[in-house]
Formats: C-alpha cells, structure tokens, sequence
C-alpha cells in the first residue's frame, strides 16, 4: 500500500467536500480553536503574519482563507491536478504575493529548503490516508519551530465502528476489524486507515508536542436523517455542533478530530 494521490479525484473533492452543511461545521470549528493563535480571538493579541503550511493541503481552501487574512502560506501536495486548482484559485483571489505551492510529499518537508520555519503547520484529513502515519507525524513535529503549532484533523474509527453498528453491517465490522481495511468500494472518500483518538494522542506526546485543543467535527451531523438536517437552519445545527465539539461522548463519536499541539 502506498500513500493515497488524489489526482483521480481532484474535481471531485472540489464539488462535494468543501462546500456545504459538512464545510461550514469544520471552519466553525477549526476558526474557534485556532482563534488565539490567528489573533481573532476577544482576548487575543493583535495579529502577526504567520507562516503557515498546509500539509497535504490539496486545493488548499482554508490556507487560501489564511492568506486572504494576512498571513504567508504555502500549500504542499503529492497531487498536481489538486495543486493545479489551488493555483487557480490563488489567481483568481489575487493572492499570488502570499501563497507558493510546492508539489512534494509530506515526508519530505522537514528537509526542504523552501520551507521556512513555521509557526503553524496545517494537516488536515491526510494521516489516515498514509501507510506509516506516526513517523509522518514526527517528521511533521520536526518541521514547527520551538512554540510553533501543528492543527492536526484526521477522520475518526470511532465514529466509523458506530455508523457500522448502527446500520447492522456486523459482517463487515468484524471483516474491516480483521482486515484492518475500512477503505469503501474504489473511490470512495472512506480512508482505508481511519485512526482512533487515544492513539493519536499518544502519537503526539511521543512526538514532543502538547495537546492546547481537542475538538469534534460533525459530531451529530452524520446521524441526522436528511429529513431532520433540512427541517433546521443550518446555523442552529452549526451552534450546537460548536457546543457539543468538546463534550464526551459526543466528541469521541465525531466524524473527524481535531487537535491542536504546540511544540514544547
């Protein structure tokens, strides 16, 4: 198995997970809890540019929302059909003087030379998607300078295992948990390496770095019925969401996790 390269499904991503209920849920999110840092914060300093990569970023739409608010970014991925759409876009909100985006893997950024020193490292849905995440996420570790931040988001067993047990799909439960391979049909936007909370936090300790924040994403949203979701304004299922991204058991059943470590 080797790491997964979304050129086959660039356009893809571009319409359907970005946009949206499942979109406006995880900026909620992830603005609330990089808030202080970004300086948007009530008791936050005022701003500082910031260095920013984004990780496997892919089209790069949050990091090109950071670039718009001020700060230097660059957005790094093995696929160049995702970069391709991020240049476009780059062009498009006349960013070209704060973004570069560099076709590498993730692996390979602590030894590049084009990457400065970061104050906040961005890695978002791309762990699960590797064959060797740990020492992904230590190489990750090494990249931030001393005190910088890594905001880290990687789709949740957890949440999967539950979504199993409640469509009765007890077969393929204990076939994924044997096999070790929860990827759906090919194509499918299921990582085949879902990861479970309590490991990645361990991953992190083991890396130097310090847990600040620890979030769900979409943490009742997939349980919803359609039916239900489109009864509700979306604000009101967003608000809820926020309050609940840090209250177990909820959190420890959302879609996705965020966290955000400093390195010590």
């Amino acid at each position: 198995m080797s790491d997964r390269n979304f050129d086959d499904l660039a356009q893809r991503f571009k319409k359907r997970i970005y946009g949206g209920l499942k979109g406006d849920i995880r900026l909620a999110v992830l603005y609330r809890d990089l808030a202080a840092l970004l300086g948007e914060s009530s008791s936050a300093q005022a701003a500082t540019e910031l260095s920013i990569v984004d990780a496997g970023g892919g089209q790069g739409q949050f990091a090109l929302d950071l670039a718009a608010r001020g700060h230097r970014v660059w957005i790094t991925d093995i696929s160049s059909e995702m970069l391709a759409l991020a240049r476009e876009q780059v062009v498009a909100r006349d960013l070209a003087a704060r973004v570069q985006t560099l076709q590498l893997p993730l692996q390979a950024l602590s030894g590049d030379e084009r990457i400065p020193d970061v104050d906040l490292l961005l890695c978002h849905a791309v762990l699960e998607w590797l064959e060797q995440p740990q020492p992904a996420l230590v190489q990750l570790a090494e990249c931030l300078k001393p005190g910088g931040y890594l905001s880290l988001t990687f789709y949740n067993r957890r949440a999967l295992e539950f979504r199993l047990l409640q469509r009765g799909s007890l077969r393929q439960l204990d076939r994924n948990r044997e096999s070790g391979d929860w990827g759906g049909h090919p194509g499918s936007l299921t990582p085949k390496n879902p990861l479970l909370p309590e490991m990645v936090m361990d991953w992190v300790e083991q890396a130097g770095l310090a847990l600040v924040a620890h979030s769900g994403i979409r943490c009742f949203h997939d349980f919803m019925t359609p039916e239900m979701r489109d009864k509700l304004p979306p604000a009101a299922i967003v608000e809820k969401e926020l309050l609940y991204s840090r209250i177990d058991p909820y959190r420890q059943l959302a879609r996705y996790v965020h966290l955000l470590c400093r390195r010590t």
